[in-house]
């Protein structure tokens, strides 16, 4: 059986601070993750601060009995990234205080990869929160749950029918969601002349991605020399979706993708949202749809 890591991360009061992040992300990330830890073929590891560690463990491991075995919670200094010395020059600290994103954890996706023993056959990348009522219809949620907060991310998607499915698509590649991004607009580029080719059709989904164990290495080297050279040359500070889509173009022999239109889908939608719309764009629910063998 082939042996998995899933890993990801939660900090959840960064909305305000100069690091940035989303707001009112405390229920979310933390009911999202119990979620995605129904793919229990997987073991998981969450990086965390020194402040929501204690809360973390009380939540997974007492209050909904997950072992310590399948979810390893660990402690890391987010202000203290691979590149932090270069966000500090460049980050406009007033701006990332309002801002929902925050480029240490973007980073550190990527920079994580080092603290690996490569133990493992596969590893994953997911964020903590990709499991929410915003993304999936109702009908995948568990409304029926009595809990009021639990029932908006509890989704039946991810399970180990789910799990195995993108193993087996991922092959001998690093596995990437891909969004269209001309005629449903998503994402501004790096400057073209990174680009071999340029092309802004599609834009990769930094949500998860992942494969085998030996691209990986392959994956975090060319990400951290985008990501030092675009910095030094341009002054700026790109999104990790960003370089991800410029790899996407520049090292495609590395990757294998599935693709979507729209992030809506008909439940989320605002409700004067013609019922055409949905047919003429794949929803980002149909990519975890296609993962459980549902057509």
């Amino acid at each position: 059986m082939k042996k998995v890591k899933i890993i990801t991360c939660i900090y959840s009061d960064l909305f305000g601070t100069e690091l940035g992040g989303r707001i009112g992300r405390y229920h979310h990330y933390r009911y999202s993750l119990l979620s995605l830890l129904k793919m229990d073929n997987a073991d998981f590891l969450c990086y965390t601060s020194d402040r929501e560690i204690d809360d973390l463990k009380e939540f997974f491991y007492i209050n909904n009995n997950i072992s310590e075995q399948k979810l390893t919670l660990k402690v890391f200094d987010i202000k203290k990234t691979k590149f932090q010395e270069k966000i500090d020059e460049k980050k406009d600290i007033e701006s990332i205080k309002k801002s929902d994103r925050c480029l240490e954890i973007q980073y550190s996706k990527f920079h994580w990869w080092w603290e690996e023993t490569g133990e493992y056959d596969y590893y994953y990348w997911f964020d903590a929160g990709i499991s929410h009522a915003g993304l999936l219809p109702i009908k995948y949620l568990d409304y029926d749950n009595p809990n009021g907060v639990k029932k908006y991310f509890e989704s039946s998607l991810f399970n180990n029918t789910f799990l195995e499915n993108l193993i087996n698509f991922s092959e001998n590649k690093i596995f990437v969601i891909t969004k269209e991004n001309q005629k449903q607009f998503w994402s501004m580029t790096v400057n073209p002349k990174w680009y071999k080719n340029f092309s802004s059709k599609f834009h990769v989904i930094g949500g998860f991605f992942g494969g085998k164990k030996e691209k990986w290495g392959e994956l975090v080297k060319t990400f951290e020399n985008y990501l030092n050279n675009i910095i030094d040359e341009d002054g700026i500070l790109p999104y990790e979706e960003q370089i991800l889509s410029l790899m996407f173009y520049n090292n495609s022999e590395l990757f294998v993708d599935k693709s979507f239109d729209i992030w809506w889908c008909r439940d989320s939608a605002p409700k004067e949202t013609e019922d055409a719309y949905f047919i003429e764009n794949k929803s980002f629910y149909k990519i975890l749809e296609e993962l459980n063998n549902i057509n």
